[in-house]
């Protein structure tokens, strides 16, 4: 994801700034971008990372772990109109002729170089665990802030928590 945060979403910020000055119709303003990779970096930033020299990809002992996160709304919504412009970009809707063109230089000047179906495609999985709104988010939500002993009520909420992730074709 930090491809997102540190390099695609800050040069489109910068691009549609650009545009924006010389009239050119790029979707969003570059404020949703730029909200959106600060959303992004707050949540990578807030998640624990394993070290380096941990034998495991990156999560390690976190794989299964789930972490309570309260997004301000405004995060999400930020994450949710770029996620939508990006799709219509890539998707080659005239409306959104403008931020293709941008989005197409951004993903090239990507290293390693990304596709436009690439970028969106990074926004999915996230947007999928923001957004999961079943009971058994609450359910979990409630026994981490309560510091609730786990029973199987806990742990059938965990169970479909990664079910409905699995389903999203989150792993």
């Amino acid at each position: 994801m930090r491809i997102l945060d540190t390099m695609v979403l800050p040069q489109l910020a910068d691009a549609v700034e650009d545009e924006s000055e010389t009239g050119c119709s790029a979707g969003l303003p570059d404020a949703a971008y730029r909200a959106a990779a600060d959303a992004i970096n707050n949540l990578a930033t807030a998640l624990p990372h394993t070290p380096a020299s941990s034998p495991a990809a990156g999560l390690g002992d976190t794989s299964d772990a789930v972490f309570l996160r309260a997004v301000p709304a405004w995060e999400t919504k930020a994450l949710w109109q770029v996620h939508t412009a990006l799709q219509q970009a890539q998707g080659g809707e005239p409306d959104a002729s403008g931020l293709g063109d941008l989005l197409q230089e951004v993903s090239e000047s990507c290293h390693p170089p990304q596709t436009a179906a690439d970028i969106v495609g990074r926004l999915n999985p996230m947007l999928a665990v923001l957004l999961l709104d079943i009971p058994a988010v609450r359910t979990l939500a409630t026994a981490l802030v309560l510091d609730t002993p786990q029973d199987t009520h806990i742990q059938t909420a965990y169970e479909q928590i990664h079910a409905a992730w699995a389903t999203a074709g989150i792993h």
